[in-house]
């Protein structure tokens, strides 16, 4: 594929700047804050849980989209090339302001740079960005939830359709401090996303003692290994709110939409299970689907 060209054409393309007028773009593409950067292959271009600051479309060549699995290996979860983008979702309305993941380039790669504050201006543009950006913590819940949602990259191939239908698919449910969400044994029937607050993940070994395997906090899912197609379908560890909790949830037909038209993903998935299996088998001798 040939090299693209950092110019106006090119942000009309990108969902967060289509807004903006000719000689907006025009500024952007021109600005000496933003530029181009290549990168090395393997090169590190964005990492998991710093702040972000940019983000990026890709000129030429292609880059992995990384997540850390339980025990810190690494899982690829898509392949980025020519014309696509990344490193928007931490600068969205109610994010957290951190990467969601690590980015490395997969080959030599020559990448656009975009200052945060020339996507704040394309956010600003946007009718339904802007409203719940300025008005983020009264926004109606179902607003709440889409913005929580662009910044998952589980779901970033939902379509403007899909998430003006979100209340249809999802429901935002409460718990209290230490109130049980998913116990062992039971069926999987739903994901949840964490909206506000934070839970942890946990397993009673044989001795009855309680074995933290993880603290999740906003952003962040659980209960998807369970809804793979061909896994066991069972909750084997816990989950309980560390205090207030707010949570989405995902029913298990949505989610396996999503999967089953991304097979990396689902590979991904699959190989995040297994790393948190093994964790638990070195924690307590046993295995467990979360």
């Amino acid at each position: 594929m040939p090299t693209l060209r950092a110019s106006v054409e090119l942000l009309q393309k990108i969902p967060i700047f289509a807004s903006l007028t000719e000689d907006e773009l025009k500024t952007i593409v021109d600005s000496p804050d933003n530029g181009i950067m290549n990168f090395k292959p393997l090169e590190a271009i964005i990492e998991e849980d710093e702040f972000g600051d940019c983000m990026y479309i890709i000129l030429e060549g292609a880059v992995d989209v990384r997540i850390k699995a339980v025990g810190g290996r690494e899982i690829t979860i898509a392949t980025l090339k020519t014309g696509e983008f990344f490193g928007e979702q931490a600068l969205l309305p109610g994010a957290t302001g951190k990467r969601n993941a690590s980015v490395r380039a997969l080959q030599s790669s020559q990448l656009f740079k975009i200052t945060k504050k020339d996507v704040a201006l394309g956010i600003s543009h946007d009718d339904e960005l802007s409203f719940v950006a300025e008005n983020i913590d009264d926004a109606p819940e179902a607003d709440r939830v889409k913005m929580l949602l662009l910044g998952v990259r589980l779901f970033r191939s939902l379509s403007k359709k899909d998430l003006d239908r979100i209340d249809s698919w999802t429901d935002v449910v409460s718990y209290d401090a230490g109130e049980i969400i998913v116990r062992e044994t039971e069926d999987g029937d739903f994901m949840y996303i964490v909206l506000d607050g934070s839970v942890e993940v946990f397993v009673v070994d044989d001795d009855g003692q309680i074995v933290v395997l993880a603290e999740l906090f906003k952003g962040n899912y659980f209960g998807e290994q369970a809804l793979l197609p061909d896994g066991s379908g069972k909750r084997n560890a816990n989950v309980r709110a560390n205090g207030p909790a707010i949570l989405v949830k995902v029913a298990k037909k949505y989610f396996q939409l999503i999967v089953n038209h991304d097979n990396k993903l689902m590979l991904a998935l699959k190989a995040m299970g297994e790393a948190q299996q093994d964790k638990i088998v070195n924690a307590i001798g046993q295995r467990f689907d979360w």
